[in-house]
């Protein structure tokens, strides 16, 4: 736990039953909006193509002045209440002046502690960079275990979401609110647990949360065999500056049960959020939402392309990197992991480990977890594998080796963005490559030798860019 509000957060949550009445509409046309409009204007954030990791620490000074006065002026909505939670700026400051200095993920042998790192800071820790798998999307009954195997069995990995998600139950679809929802739980949660025993790490932190229903991910709730109190398990910020009572039940459950408590800024670029200098200002706010109602443990920047339903494009990395990084500058939080989470191409081609590399580039070089593995933006059936999140590792790693400035990298990204980012526009790059089927072999569950070589070809293309990449 963060303990950035010490417990208060139940005071916050009281003002949800008592603030201002404001109906969804009214919020998000008449207060919400009207105000990120202003104060992206007033000070004077714009958008620039050839900036995608941030370089100037002015900038970054006015997205967090922005982002910090929309949460203070604007409040989060309660949508079960339709009243309006706001907060002063002592109670924000006292906040971020309590936020913990690191915070441990897993269990035992397999924990992981993690420290603020800062940007450029390359000799924070025992390695240059942490790396988060994810595994999001549908994914086949058949293929689940091993799907999972492909990550736990890779050492670079630190941490995963186990979060592909189970359509059917012994033939029965998984409803929400059902209690096939609540058995298809069980049994994803004890199957991940179980391939961690198998290879040995058994106290590795799982980050998974599948269910629509809170009841399900009560089901799994059990240290002796399903998540541990070293796992971590999502709350949502719901875009954009709201909350509900679900949310509220299940930052309260995963406190009082113990465990780790993770999420995201939710900023949909050219959706309620508006275009990407807006969704940055809109990202700083989430975030600072997220310390104030539900004490994380971990934060990331997942700001989604709505136009190109893309986590990866330019617009994405572009609000990821801004957003996550005037955060991270002005509150020194421990444990934020990076864009891109998700990919846009299938994991069976070349766009998808070139979208990796120019998500991981910018994350590392800001001291962020990296994060991988997951392919055609969680849309695609089995479309997840540990070579790329392995990928991730190894790109960060390298930006370690290098010791790159922000500067540097963003040159680096700006060479590799043309090499996916027209099929994005042209709304193709979802066509390409494969699904896991086509990549691993499903006995030794090792990716096939044609799957390595498209690998070890954009990491040769990678070091001829100047990134010495193992």
């Amino acid at each position: 736990m963060s303990h950035g509000t010490k417990g208060k957060f139940i005071e916050y949550w009281g003002r949800g039953e008592t603030g201002p009445i404001a109906f969804q509409k009214e919020f998000d046309t008449k207060i919400y909006w009207p105000r990120l409009k202003e104060l992206t204007k007033k000070y004077h954030i714009e958008y620039d193509p050839s900036k995608v990791v941030p370089t100037d620490d002015d900038e970054l000074d006015a997205i967090w002045q922005a982002g910090l006065e929309l949460l203070l002026d604007v409040g989060v909505l309660n949508v079960s209440t339709e009243r309006v939670i706001k907060f002063t700026e002592e109670e924000v400051k006292a906040a971020l002046d309590n936020l913990a200095k690191s915070v441990t993920l897993g269990e035992g042998q397999d924990a992981l502690t993690l420290t603020y790192r800062g940007f450029e800071n390359y000799d924070a820790g025992p390695t240059p960079v942490g790396t988060m798998g994810r595994i999001l999307g549908p994914i086949s009954d058949d293929l689940y275990e091993k799907i999972a195997l492909s990550y736990a069995q890779e050492p670079l990995i630190d941490y995963t979401h186990f979060q592909g998600v189970k359509e059917k139950i012994n033939g029965i679809p998984v409803k929400p609110g059902s209690p096939f929802e609540m058995m298809a739980e069980i049994q994803h949660v004890a199957t991940v647990k179980d391939v961690l025993r198998r290879v040995g790490r058994p106290g590795y932190p799982d980050g998974g949360r599948t269910p629509v229903n809170l009841r399900a991910e009560m089901a799994a709730a059990n240290p002796l065999w399903g998540v541990g109190k070293g796992d971590v398990r999502h709350v949502y910020i719901m875009p954009q500056l709201k909350t509900d009572y679900d949310q509220m039940c299940r930052a309260y459950f995963w406190h009082q049960y113990g465990a780790n408590i993770w999420g995201i800024l939710q900023a949909y670029i050219g959706g309620a959020a508006g275009g990407p200098a807006t969704a940055a200002v809109n990202g700083v706010a989430d975030m600072l939402a997220y310390i104030m109602l539900y004490e994380p443990t971990v934060l990331g920047t997942w700001p989604t392309d709505a136009l190109y339903f893309s986590n990866s494009s330019k617009y994405a990395l572009y609000v990821a990197n801004y957003g996550g990084g005037a955060f991270a500058k002005h509150t020194h939080f421990p444990a934020i992991v990076g864009a891109a989470w998700q990919m846009t191409a299938g994991i069976g081609s070349e766009e998808y480990f070139w979208e990796t590399a120019a998500g991981a580039i910018g994350s590392a070089t800001l001291g962020f977890l990296v994060a991988g593995g997951t392919g055609h933006q969680s849309a695609g059936l089995d479309q997840a594998c540990g070579l790329g999140a392995r990928f991730a590792a190894e790109v960060g790693k390298a930006v370690g080796k290098a010791r790159l400035t922000r500067e540097q990298a963003n040159h680096l990204v700006l060479q590799i963005l043309p090499k996916y980012q027209p099929l994005i526009d042209n709304r193709t790059l979802h066509t390409k490559g494969g699904d896991f089927r086509d990549v691993y072999d499903l006995t030794t569950v090792q990716p096939k030798p044609e799957y390595l070589a498209i690998y070890e070809k954009v990491k040769a293309e990678l070091r001829t860019l100047g990134l010495p990449i193992d």
